[in-house]
């Protein structure tokens, strides 16, 4: 995270954050949730404690001022951000401390690759007669702590199967095949998916045995992409396809109507567009112009992010 300069006093070295933890389990949240798909619904919890009378007189604020918490959050795949919690800081203990417990719940299906979970204190009224170098518009931020979660790994969250295309009929150099059964898009996606890796192809054989290999890293980026826009180009040509968010109720397998539309969620819509417009503007591009949809997937996957400066 890059330091950043404020043209007012801040209070870095009074707020004291205990690292995010999983609501569910009591786990702590690491750099990496290994157990995630779109389905989930990430539960965290974490506690701030904030020294509001040092925090006054450090950032010259009068004893008027109110000051609040915020979390928001947003993945890789988009610079929309969306607030998770705001809370007002309230009356202080005899050290002159708050401690709060902050609880935010953030929908799978809005996420995509990593997230960053950020928690700000900041100025929430404004007080009067403030003196030069002191915040004095709502929302100034005195304090700000940055949490970066992976989603994914690089070898995806698919079922993946090597196989012997030459041994299966299919094409023998062909690196893999996503293999759909698109007639029932209810039905588990876990159980209508699958990406077969061609185990006759030299470079897929390396790029499984060794993923973290710059050059298989290219390999499985690609594969990413092809996944992405052939589940999301066999939805937009099928008529039946649902345009309407599908929920899965208290199933624990995603529907593949469900996986498909979180990845039109997180990969291929607008800024505030909706999935039903999202899916048709999609449709009508995908009939024209089938690969600036791939663009469009490759731009928000970062394609080739291994390759990343």
């Amino acid at each position: 995270m890059g330091i950043r300069a404020y043209p007012y006093r801040t209070a870095d070295e009074y707020v004291t954050a205990a690292s995010w933890k999983s609501t569910d389990d009591g786990a702590p949240v690491g750099e990496f949730l290994t157990s995630w798909d779109y389905s989930t619904v990430l539960r965290l919890q974490r506690e701030v404690e904030v020294d509001i009378a040092t925090v006054f007189n450090e950032c010259g604020l009068p004893s008027t001022a109110r000051l609040a918490l915020d979390v928001r959050y947003w993945p890789t795949t988009s610079l929309i951000r969306r607030t998770a919690a705001h809370r007002y800081l309230g009356k202080t203990d005899t050290a002159g401390r708050v401690r709060e417990i902050l609880d935010v719940e953030i929908s799978g299906a809005d996420l995509a690759a990593s997230l960053t979970v950020e928690t700000t204190l900041v100025l929430a009224e404004v007080p009067n007669g403030t003196e030069p170098f002191v915040a004095r518009r709502p929302g100034s931020i005195l304090w700000r702590d940055e949490a970066a979660i992976r989603l994914e790994g690089s070898a995806g969250l698919l079922p993946v199967a090597p196989v012997s295309f030459a041994a299966q009929g299919l094409p023998e150099q062909a690196a893999w095949y996503v293999s759909l059964d698109s007639s029932e898009w209810n039905s588990a996606a876990m159980g209508s998916l699958l990406v077969l890796l061609n185990d006759d192809n030299a470079a897929v054989r390396r790029a499984t045995a060794a993923p973290d290999d710059p050059s298989s890293a290219v390999m499985l980026d690609a594969l990413t992409v092809d996944v992405v826009c052939d589940l999301v180009g066999r939805a937009l040509m099928d008529e039946e396809f649902p345009t309407a968010g599908v929920s899965d109720g208290n199933t624990s397998d995603m529907s593949t109507a469900a996986l498909v539309q979180g990845l039109i969620r997180a990969f291929l819509s607008m800024p505030a567009e909706t999935l039903e417009a999202a899916t048709e503007r999609l449709r009508d591009e995908w009939q024209r112009d089938p690969s600036r949809v791939r663009a469009r997937a490759q731009s928000s996957l970062r394609f080739p992010g291994s390759q990343a400066a």
